[in-house]
Parts: structure tokens; sequence; C-alpha cells
């Protein structure tokens, strides 16, 4: 419970101390287009190493066990692609937009950005509603809560609070910041787990037990 308080005071804190380097609307959703590429990569693993992610990925590697690694593969390789190629992504710096909805009124009209604007929204409210949920039990169960329904709606709502209130105040700068948190976490605890599963398990029962 100490650490888990400990995580969310830093993330709250780093949401109001970064609230007096957003200075314009540009410095909010983009952090003025000042990130450097490896604090880049490093905010979008945060971003893409959440706990759905984890454990979706254990539970996969269970069940088709080595040949669980091509789908790590695939996004390998995707992803270095999109990155060495710049396939979009360097046509919409050059526009200088800020976000997808703005490019479909440069291309489409107003009213396209509105329709592609909501749809987005919803598409995220559903996509991101499942990993508040998700983190809400993981909390619930950690802490030895009440299984009860209204349990987690009420940790699910202090998570949202939490989540909108450092976002509001510091924009995309404390997101940064706060994913690049997570990603050292995450980083110690995977390498952690695995000297561990070695060294209890041992190596070559690892590959034994698979066989």
């Amino acid at each position: 419970i100490i650490e888990l308080g400990i995580i969310l005071s830093v993330i709250l804190f780093v949401g109001l101390k970064t609230r007096k380097y957003v200075n314009s609307f540009s410095d909010f959703m983009v952090a003025n287009r000042s990130v450097s590429l490896p604090l880049a990569v490093v905010t979008m693993l945060g971003t893409e190493l959440g706990l759905i992610t984890v454990m979706y990925n254990a539970q996969t590697g269970v069940n088709g066990l080595f040949s669980s690694f091509h789908i790590g593969l695939a996004a390998f390789i995707v992803t270095l692609s999109i990155g060495l190629s710049g396939f979009v992504v360097v046509k919409l710096r050059r526009l200088k937009v800020k976000s997808i909805p703005e490019y479909y009124q440069l291309r489409f009209g107003k009213k396209v950005r509105i329709l592609g604007a909501v749809l987005l929204c919803l598409g995220g409210i559903l996509n991101m509603g499942l990993f508040l949920k998700v983190g809400a039990i993981f909390i619930q169960n950690i802490l030895g809560l009440d299984q009860e329904s209204s349990t987690l709606i009420i940790i699910m709502a202090l998570l949202l609070c939490l989540v909108l209130v450092y976002t509001m105040l510091g924009g995309m700068i404390s997101v940064i910041i706060t994913d690049y948190i997570q990603y050292v976490i995450l980083s110690i605890g995977f390498l952690l787990s695995i000297f561990f599963s070695i060294k209890n398990l041992g190596w070559n029962n690892i590959f034994l037990t698979l066989e």
C-alpha cells in the first residue's frame, strides 16, 4: 500500500510541477514539439507497456510458448519500418497539426473534423475504459479490498480523477514524464522477474519443461 501510494503521489506531484512549463496550447498538446527521439521512444514504450499488455503477453507465452515471440517481432518490424521511413508521421509533422482531427479539417473540411473527433473520442473511451477497469481490479486484489462492484467503481473514479488532474495541469509534458517514470519501474520489474525466474526455475529447466 505504501509503495502504491508513493507512486501515485509522485505522478500527481509531477503534474503539479510541470504546470509552469505550459505557456501555450502547443505546449499543452505536443510539448512544444521539443521532445527528443530517445525520450519519445521511451514515452511510447511506457504507454504501450501497460498492465493489460504485460498480462496479455504473459498469458500468450503460456499458451503459445516460444511461438508467441512472433507477435513482438511483427510489432518491432512494423514500428521500425514506420520510424525509418517516416510513413505518415513526417507529413503530419510538416503540416504542424496537433491532432488527427485537425488534419481532417485541412484535408476534408470542418464537418469531417468534428465527425473524426467524435469517433476517435468514443474509440478512446472504450479502449481506455478497459484499461481503467483492469487497473482498478488489480489494485482491488493486490490491496485485498472488498470485491463488491461499488468498491471497484470508487477505485476507477479515483484513478480517473488522478489522470485528469495531472493531464489537465501539465498537458503532454506531464504525460511524457509520467510515462518515463512508468517505463523505468516496468524495466526494473521485468529485469528482476527474469532474474528470479531463471534463478528459481533454472535456465535448462525452462526449456525442458517447454519440450
